[in-house]
């Protein structure tokens, strides 16, 4: 997946999670952040930061952060994990000629997607810590609940996109969010898969590279 030309900037500081003031060098300016996480490693004053400008008359802030700095270039764009999901199909054993849908329902919830009639859900991961990435960066109560709509089902699939280079493996972040931990065990147990792959990251791309495991406390 090819990015558009980027600007390079380095974070001021951080509004309601979603805005960035970015100094851009000769000016300071308001932008979008497409990501809900905490970010801690990556969003902090004098972080740098790449963003790329957004030509829309109904955005009001006309620069999009696309890509951080933790050791390695990070993509901070949560939204794009559910593609590169669909350009990983063949890397996780999941491509050939198979349906996908997209936004499926089931209970009160709608999944990202069904493979072959199989319920998948797509969670992005940018926290790693000594090559283990974790999952959630923040607590939440949606992917919680989804965990236990698939346990409640006994079958469907978990994937972690780790949009970074340097995750060796994928695990639950119980230090934020031990509920979500508690619900991913759950689902192991009742039958629901889990799968993870990482990304290659530079200025100019970011690409499914390879699958990675995904490890629970007895692995």
């Amino acid at each position: 997946m090819k990015f558009p030309p980027l600007h390079f900037g380095t974070v001021v500081e951080r509004q309601k999670r979603f805005k960035l003031l970015v100094d851009f060098g000769d000016h300071l300016e308001w932008a979008y952040l497409p990501n809900p996480g905490r970010l801690r490693e990556l969003i902090y004053p004098g972080a740098p930061v790449w963003l790329k400008p957004v030509h829309s008359v109904k955005r009001k802030l006309a620069y999009e952060a696309v890509l951080g700095y933790d050791s390695v270039l990070v993509c901070l764009y949560a939204a794009l994990a559910n593609k590169l999901f669909l350009e990983s199909l063949d890397l996780l054993g999941l491509g050939g000629n198979v349906q996908v849908l997209k936004e499926v329902s089931l209970g009160h919830s709608r999944l990202d997607f069904s493979v072959d009639g199989r319920l998948v859900e797509v969670k992005s991961v940018t926290l790693v810590q000594d090559g283990l990435g974790l999952f959630p960066d923040a607590p939440t109560k949606r992917g919680t609940k989804h965990l236990y709509e698939l346990a409640d089902k006994g079958e469907g699939l978990v994937v972690f996109v780790v949009q970074r280079c340097d995750a060796e493996a994928v695990t639950f972040h119980s230090a934020m969010d031990e509920d979500f931990a508690s619900a991913m065990k759950w689902a192991k147990k009742k039958g629901v898969s889990f799968k993870a792959v990482n990304c290659i990251v530079t200025k100019e791309e970011i690409r499914p590279w390879r699958e990675i495991p995904v490890l629970f406390p007895q692995d």
